[in-house]
């Protein structure tokens, strides 16, 4: 599947005003986990507008820290079946994962240290309870978190 990187979020936060009676709420299944997600209009109408579909990556990020990001991947098809991406609506599709350094060994990296997946015998005690995306100023914008977050 190839993808084009849109844009990354370090969880901007989204006010709650954004998100008024025409935006998106519902909910979908990450890592079998039920996480609650929140869609403003403006982010609705922005996918609505897309051609390709859109694949926000739910990243947590361990390493010499704990760093939450949200990837926005344009996406040249619709995932298949056996990809790890739950279709949210039409259009829009999420994936959570957790990763780390390859090696902590800052000194010896020229740039940004690559990461791995992080394999976890329980992914969903790691999964967010709740998501929430944004677009304005011609960006997308996410937030996740947990529920003592709300």
């Amino acid at each position: 599947m190839t993808a084009t990187t849109l844009g990354i979020s370090i969880g901007e936060a989204i006010p709650d005003r954004r998100l008024s009676s025409n935006a998106y709420s519902g909910t979908l299944q990450l890592k079998g986990k039920r996480v609650r997600i929140d869609i403003s209009e403006s982010a609705t109408q922005a996918l609505s507008d897309r051609d390709e579909p859109l694949l926000v990556e739910l990243e947590l990020y361990f390493s010499c820290l704990v760093r939450k990001q949200i990837r926005f991947t344009a996406l040249q098809q619709e995932p298949g079946r056996d990809s790890d991406c739950t279709r949210v609506m039409e259009g829009l599709y999420a994936s959570f994962r957790t990763v780390t350094t390859a090696h902590c060994r800052i000194d010896e990296t020229d740039g940004k240290p690559p990461v791995e997946t992080l394999p976890v015998k329980k992914p969903d005690l790691f999964v967010p309870d709740w998501l929430k995306l944004d677009f304005r100023a011609g960006r997308w914008l996410g937030e996740y978190g947990f529920k003592n977050d709300l």
